[in-house]
């Protein structure tokens, strides 16, 4: 399990010198809008791979005028310590994000910290998941996937590269087929496991909703499906890439891939009759709250993995249900825990105790 027991920053986004202890339970930010609540979680999120919880450009993490930032962590695991600094590296005018740990470089110690911490994370944007684009419902999952697998990210990656690089070669006048073959084979075998991760993440998710709802009372059922025209769960390697054979005039001509987990959407169906898109904004995040709970449950008691929560701008919106799946959350599980909201009063159902944050006089 890992706790975040402290951080320092220098020179990030708003803040030039930011030095803040932790609880080792739950740490809620608050202060008006622009002050830098989300920030704060955005600088703990690159602990871990990848540009944080926004996906931003490592420059534009740098406080303006500023020729880089520093963020030290101090990092508890399995009751050791460590000391994280992230920082940044520029060559030939490109930023790159750079981890330590206790001043070592190695690839050896940063897969050791990748596989020892794991974010489950909310964000405003999330309050409309359900009528929000195809790709940021895949993203959303893929977030969810990657928690527990924390080399998923390169399977995402390396398929999206063979994506464009088949894009590229169908579009030119010399295409070599024995080569076109060969990346086609290999789009489909990463294909067909990014689907099945999806799969198992979704039903997973499912699972665990029914799990609890015998000590909760959800204000509605709910279950995930992933929708896709062409993929179903007996599909084979040989069907995948005869398909993708097939379409090759048709993607030349339209310059994309027809077919693919890349053209695949998250669903949620509510009482087993209408689709999570026609739910309120309140209910939505309801939704994404269950979800966000289940898969809290899953990687505690199924993968023994215990996630650091950063939920941001959490504090709006809660309804009675809303509030009492965040207890849930927040009672259940001994894990840690990063909330923000605009105000402290909108936290005053909290019965846990935990550290307070007035982001306006840090």
């Amino acid at each position: 399990m890992a706790i975040l027991k402290s951080i320092n920053s220098i020179n990030f986004r708003n803040f030039k010198s930011l030095d803040i202890s932790f609880d080792e339970k739950l740490n809620i930010f608050f202060g008006q809008n622009g002050t830098g609540k989300t920030n704060i979680l955005e600088a703990i999120s690159l602990i871990a791979k990848g540009r944080g919880i926004r996906n931003a450009s490592i420059n534009d993490l740098i406080k303006k005028n500023e020729k880089n930032f520093l963020i030290k962590n101090n990092l508890e695991i399995k009751n050791n310590h460590f000391n994280i600094e992230i920082f940044t590296e520029n060559k030939n005018d490109k930023f790159k994000k750079i981890i330590k740990i206790n001043d070592d470089l190695s690839k050896e110690s940063l897969d050791f910290l990748n596989k020892s911490i794991s974010y489950i994370i909310f964000l405003p944007e999330m309050e409309r998941l359900f009528q929000t684009s195809p790709s940021y419902r895949r993203n959303f999952l893929d977030r969810l996937v990657f928690a527990r697998r924390n080399d998923y990210n390169r399977l995402i990656n390396k398929y999206k590269k063979l994506i464009l690089e088949r894009i590229k070669i169908l579009q030119t006048n010399l295409a070599d087929n024995d080569w076109l073959t060969q990346i086609e084979k290999e789009i489909c075998i990463l294909g067909l496991e990014i689907y099945n991760e999806r799969d198992l993440q979704v039903r997973s998710i499912n699972s665990n909703f029914q799990l609890l709802k015998y000590d909760h009372k959800f204000q509605f059922n709910v279950e995930l499906k992933i929708k896709d025209d062409y993929f179903h769960n007996r599909i084979s390697l040989e069907e995948y890439l005869l398909k993708l054979r097939d379409l090759r005039t048709f993607d030349k001509k339209f310059g994309g891939t027809k077919i693919g987990p890349h053209k695949s959407d998250l669903i949620g169906i509510i009482d087993e009759d209408f689709e999570a898109s026609l739910l309120s904004t309140g209910q939505q995040k309801t939704v994404v709250l269950m979800i966000l709970l289940s898969q809290c449950n899953y990687l505690v008691n199924d993968k023994n993995i215990n996630p650091v929560l950063l939920l941001d701008e959490i504090g709006s919106h809660l309804d009675s249900y809303n509030r009492q799946i965040l207890l849930d959350m927040i009672n259940k599980f001994k894990i840690q825990f990063f909330l923000t909201g605009t105000d402290r009063n909108l936290f005053s159902f909290v019965s846990t105790k935990g550290q307070f944050y007035n982001i306006t006089d840090l």
